[in-house]
């Protein structure tokens, strides 16, 4: 018996018509499977193609002209085979990218467009980084002694982050055993909705402790302010010579002088701030090169600087500051002041003498989105 029929009980004897009936059951219960089409034909028909591995399962469309492929008959499980129309839930393609293309709005001339809805379609936008215009407040600018600033809020924008730092603290000299590096100041911020802001805002930057020549603790630098809402407190000055950390100021007040081991201080002096906002510290004074002579680093406020090495008429690194100003260097010998913190907020290196480097004046920077 074939698995094709035509569909048709002959009129004959019966062997012949038993013959022709069990042909047409075959065709009907295998699909009329077989790797050519069934000779006859009709509109909705079935028809296992074997020509395909795995086969493919397919039906004659209802003008009866062409086969409507259905699936694939793979033995790891039933795959859908051909299209499905967008209106009837499917895509109308073949492959993953045509799907795609197909579904999504045109894609040609919208490179480097991101999609976007409108709330009820998609459609291809420019993605911009938000703009913002800044406002830059900075010590030498400044109106007067007090180094004020009047802000004025503009008449656009919707938000305000403002980014403020007091002066750094200024390194400490003495000409017998060297002096410490000044500490920096820490970094005020705040994000204010722009109708919290009054229409204009009062704005008094720090200056840097200024180094002397005198032997003596550095300078601290003062704090700025902008308006009543943030206030970033100056570094305090290095220390002379007992030997004492000058700890970076934090959100909350200027630090002080504090002592720490020198043997277990390489050991945690990456956590000698309080915050990221916080300033660095700044060196103790040193009789030998190393981790203690080093100013301490900081994120967002100050870093702070380094200190004087006597025994080896050297000095210590100021530390870095990623947002801030970086501290200034230490400097052994009799002849070479400290280095100078940068602006904003470092704190000035530590000398034996002529006298340690001065603090970095504040600043003010004003963020309108």
């Amino acid at each position: 018996m074939a698995p094709q029929s035509d569909q048709t009980i002959q009129n004959a004897t019966f062997p012949n018509v038993r013959s022709d009936i069990n042909d047409n059951l075959e065709a009907l219960f295998t699909q009329s499977s077989g790797s050519s089409e069934p000779t006859t034909k009709v509109a909705f028909q079935p028809w296992v193609d074997t020509s395909t591995s795995p086969p493919t399962w397919k039906i004659r469309n209802a003008a009866n002209s062409a086969w409507i492929t259905v699936g694939v008959l793979d033995p790891a499980g039933f795959e859908v085979g051909g299209v499905t129309p967008i209106a009837n839930g499917g895509t109308g393609q073949t492959t993953v990218a045509a799907a795609i293309a197909a579904l999504l709005p045109s894609q040609t001339g919208n490179a480097d467009k991101a999609l976007t809805t409108n709330g009820t379609s998609l459609l291809w936008s420019v993605i911009t980084s938000s703009s913002f215009t800044k406002y830059t407040f900075a010590a030498g600018t400044g109106t007067g002694s007090t180094r004020t600033h009047t802000w004025t809020k503009p008449s656009s924008g919707s938000t305000a982050i403002v980014l403020i730092w007091g002066g750094g603290g200024a390194g400490a000299s003495d000409g017998g055993e060297g002096g410490g590096g000044g500490a920096g100041s820490n970094c005020g911020i705040g994000v204010f909705p722009l109708s919290d802001l009054g229409a204009t805002e009062t704005i008094t930057i720090g200056q840097g402790g200024q180094g002397t020549a005198a032997d003596g603790d550095g300078a601290a630098g003062t704090n700025s302010t902008f308006g009543s809402h943030i206030t970033s407190y100056g570094g305090i000055g290095g220390n002379d010579d007992d030997g004492l950390f000058a700890q970076g100021s934090t959100p909350f007040g200027q630090g002080s002088r504090v002592n720490a081991d020198p043997a277990t201080f390489a050991n945690h002096r990456d956590n000698f701030a309080f915050s990221i906002f916080s300033g660095g510290y700044g060196a103790r004074q040193s009789g030998s090169a190393g981790v203690t002579s080093v100013g301490g680093n900081a994120i967002f406020g100050g870093a702070g600087g380094g200190s004087s090495d006597y025994q080896n008429d050297q000095g210590g690194a100021g530390g870095t500051s990623l947002i801030g100003g970086n501290g200034g260097a230490g400097k052994g010998g009799g002849s070479t002041p400290g280095v100078d913190g940068s602006i904003p907020g470092g704190g000035g290196g530590g000398a034996e003498e002529p006298a340690g480097g001065s603090g970095g004046d504040g600043e003010c920077w004003v963020l309108i989105f």
